[in-house]
């Protein structure tokens, strides 16, 4: 089973809280406060991906949509975690799988977070 999380995002109080809840829910964490070339993604090969849309380095975007075109990354789940007020409109023009609004639900966001994980663990390989 694949419990690795890659969470992209600048804010790095975010990154340490959502870090910690993850880890005790029991998953392997790895965290970027910048964009992440898609190459490093591929190697890292998560069950998820929580991408933050606006970075310091850049729109998120773009790279979701790179990833969910991507033969060797587009069955790994995206989900966009932002504040921005159009998020649900950025989340289908990337093809993410999902979206999460900050400030979020911790009981929502764990759900969200197995949800997914398990989808991608039930997966053929």
């Amino acid at each position: 089973m694949n419990n690795k999380i890659v969470i992209i995002d600048d804010d790095r109080d975010i990154l340490d809280v959502v870090q910690f809840i993850l880890a005790e829910e029991g998953y392997n964490v790895v965290l970027y406060d910048y964009l992440v070339p898609e190459d490093i993604i591929i190697e890292q090969q998560p069950s998820l991906i929580l991408l933050d849309n606006r970075l310091a380095s850049g729109y998120s975007d773009l790279l979701c949509l790179s990833l969910k075109s991507n033969p060797a990354t587009r069955h790994i789940p995206v989900v966009l975690v932002s504040a921005a007020d159009d998020l649900d409109e950025i989340a289908a023009k990337c093809n993410a799988d999902a979206f999460l609004a900050k400030p979020f639900d911790l009981k929502e966001f764990i759900k969200l977070v197995k949800h997914y994980t398990d989808l991608y663990n039930s997966l053929p390989r």
